[in-house]
């Protein structure tokens, strides 16, 4: 297997992993869970390990996108799979620069919110507009993201660069995502990092 490809394994392995890392301390682990209140005060109370996680969320993003790019341009393929590779590869990156404006946004706001609230300061309604502008970034990424790795998957599937049974599972997963995204709105971010992942994990096995 050619070392670019190599390389692209590992960065879809350690976008993820890195992220996972950002994500280990526990005192933080019921913040995306628990009430706004109780979201704040964990927030205030740990605000460093707040930046920590963000800046995972930031750099698990760029390192799949800069996997999936390394591997669209070098997998053996044909021409119009390497052209469907191509452009899903960008359409990820793109979409991924409105998750990374969206954690730069939490990661600064979010504490702010914090402190006006330990202040007795009321943050309406500049919190309502601030969560509905996130929420929309936020909702773009995913359905985007989900809707192109869907793209992504069956284009490996049909045209090859790893085994097609991790193609296929790798396509499932996304295509669950999306469906849950298109019913509920609403899915974890990490469910889209686990397509990309299974597909790093294959390159790295040589699983061609």
């Amino acid at each position: 297997m050619p070392d670019v490809l190599v390389l692209a394994g590992a960065l879809l392995v350690a976008g993820p992993a890195i992220g996972t890392i950002c994500l280990s301390y526990p005192p933080l682990w019921r913040v995306w869970t628990v009430s706004r209140e109780e979201h704040l005060a964990l927030v205030a109370a740990h605000r460093l390990a707040w930046t920590v996680a963000n800046v995972g969320f930031t750099a698990t993003t760029v390192l799949t996108a800069a996997g999936l790019v390394l591997l669209a341009g070098s997998v053996a393929v044909d021409a119009r799979s390497k052209a469907m590779l191509i452009a899903g590869a960008v359409a990820y990156a793109i979409a991924g620069t409105l998750w990374c404006a969206v954690v730069a946004i939490r990661a600064r706001t979010t504490p702010a919110l914090a402190d006006m609230v330990a202040a007795g300061t009321p943050t309406e309604p500049a919190e309502t507009l601030l969560g509905s502008a996130i929420g929309g970034l936020f909702a773009t990424f995913m359905l985007t993201t989900a809707a192109t790795l869907v793209a992504f998957g069956l284009t490996l599937a049909l045209g090859g660069g790893v085994a097609a049974p991790v193609a296929w599972l790798a396509t499932l997963i996304a295509a669950l995502a999306l469906g849950r995204i298109l019913t509920s709105g609403d899915v974890i971010p990490a469910v889209v990092y686990f397509p990309t992942l299974l597909v790093g994990l294959a390159l790295l096995l040589g699983w061609s």
